[in-house]
């Protein structure tokens, strides 16, 4: 009796085991492929700074490529909102300036983490900028505005990590938070304030998605599904190794 109930067993596991093949041939979709320029980047940057003590805004526009969907590179143009008070804690009570910097970058962006809607990515910034600073007189009762000067060459180095999620294919909510570097700025006081750690808020537009929504959506649904499926069989690996 005991041979039977062994043969049964090794029978109907086995045609489990085929079924279950079968099935993961039949429903995994073929995986889309990457071309060599996968989408075109417009992105819009939303930075929260701190200049010593005042918290500051930072505006950004970036427009580049991605290649192979897992590179991307091009130009950030970014931008103070206003002018911001800029006194170190060791400054004297008699000196008050107000700055605003602009600086153009070439980035270069890595993908690390990736599915349909998610997708986290490191970055790195190069470029140079120049920066207007107000000087006041701050002797009397009120504030008397001096003299204006403007710094050029002020080379910045900036590195960060990224993440957004995809409210719509073609349409991303993101944030990342980042360090920028100051260089050939010899006043100590102004090189203090740029160089702080920030916090980002990102509105990604995805051109190329854009463009399949509208002419090929059928790629987009063969993406999704991939994804779903990818996503299935490694939870169903997890669950396998934990013996769940």
């Amino acid at each position: 009796m005991k041979n039977y109930v062994a043969v049964a067993f090794f029978i109907l596991s086995f045609a489990s085991l085929q079924a279950q093949s079968v099935n993961d041939s039949v429903a995994s979709p073929p995986k889309p492929k990457a071309g060599f320029i996968s989408n075109f980047i417009f992105q819009f940057d939303n930075r929260t700074e701190n200049y010593y003590d005042v918290r500051g805004r930072m505006n950004g526009l970036k427009l580049g490529v991605e290649f192979y969907k897992r590179f991307r590179t091009g130009f950030a143009f970014y931008a103070n909102n206003d002018f911001y008070r800029i006194q170190s804690p060791a400054s004297v009570d008699d000196v008050f300036r107000s700055a605003r910097f602009n600086y153009t970058s070439y980035f270069a962006e890595i993908v690390i983490f990736r599915n349909f809607r998610w997708e986290f990515s490191t970055i790195g910034q190069l470029g140079n900028g120049s920066i207007i600073v107000n000087n006041y007189n701050n002797t009397g009762a009120v504030p008397a505005f001096a003299f204006s000067d403007t710094i050029n060459d002020v080379g910045i180095f900036d590195i960060g990590l990224n993440g957004h999620f995809k409210v719509f294919p073609w349409l991303g909510l993101g944030s990342g938070v980042g360090i920028r570097y100051v260089n050939n700025l010899p006043d100590a006081e102004l090189r203090g304030a740029f160089r702080d750690p920030y916090i980002d808020f990102k509105l990604k537009i995805f051109l190329g998605y854009a463009y399949k929504g509208i002419f090929k959506p059928k790629l987009i649904r063969a993406e999704r599904d991939y994804y779903k499926w990818r996503e299935q069989k490694r939870i169903a690996s997890l669950k396998k190794l934990f013996g769940k």
